[in-house]
C-alpha cells in the first residue's frame, strides 16, 4: 500500500438502485474517513489504488453509506464490493502511526519487568493488537492503543502499561 493512504473501510453490498455502497469500517475507519481529504480504492489484484471522489456520504456511523463519482447504478455499486477504501490528507499524516513490520522484534516490557518480544501485529475490531512472545513461550495479545502501550522505537522497545497484565 502506498504511503499516506489510510484503510477506512472495505466496501459491502450496494444499496437501492441509484450506487450507493455499504461501508464495513476497519479500526479507526470513522476517523479516517472524516478526516481524510482524497479518496482511492484499492481492488484485489491492482497493482496500485485508484482515485475515486466520495460524491454522497450517509448511513449511520456504524453502517455508513457512500456512493462514489459515476457509479449510478446498483451493478456498478457491487463492482467495489470487498475491495478497500483509503484516505488520503494533512490531517491523517499528523497521527501518530507505525509500521508493522517496524514493531516486530522489539522488546515488550513494563515497568521494570520483561514481557517479551513482538512478533507480530494483527489487526482486530477495534484496533491492532501486539502479539507478544513471552520468554516462556505463550503469546499475549495486547491493545495498540496510545493509553495501554507507548512505543520507543529508537530504544527498541515497547513499553506495557503497567497493572495491564
Amino acid at each position: 500500500m502506498s504511503p499516506g493512504l489510510w484503510p477506512c473501510a472495505r466496501f459491502g453490498r450496494s444499496h437501492g438502485l441509484h450506487g450507493e455502497v455499504y461501508l464495513e469500517l476497519l479500526p479507526h475507519g470513522d476517523e479516517y474517513l472524516e478526516l481524510g481529504e482524497r479518496f482511492s480504492v484499492s481492488k484485489e489484484g491492482a497493482d496500485e489504488p485508484t482515485p475515486v471522489r466520495l460524491e454522497r456520504r450517509g448511513g449511520t456511523s456504524q453502517r455508513p453509506l457512500v456512493r462514489l463519482e459515476g457509479v449510478t447504478s446498483k451493478q456498478q455499486a457491487a463492482a467495489f464490493a470487498g475491495s478497500l477504501l483509503l484516505a488520503a490528507g494533512d490531517a491523517l499524516d499528523r497521527i501518530p502511526h507505525y509500521v508493522a513490520g517496524d514493531l516486530i522484534g522489539l522488546r515488550a516490557v513494563t515497568e521494570g519487568r520483561e514481557l517479551g518480544e513482538v512478533v507480530d501485529v494483527l489487526q482486530g475490531q477495534a484496533s491492532d493488537l501486539l502479539e507478544l512472545r513471552a520468554p516462556g513461550g505463550e503469546s499475549i495479545l495486547v491493545p495498540l492503543v496510545d493509553e495501554l502501550v507507548q512505543v520507543r522505537q529508537a530504544e527498541g522497545v515497547v513499553v506495557i502499561r503497567e497493572g495491564l497484565l
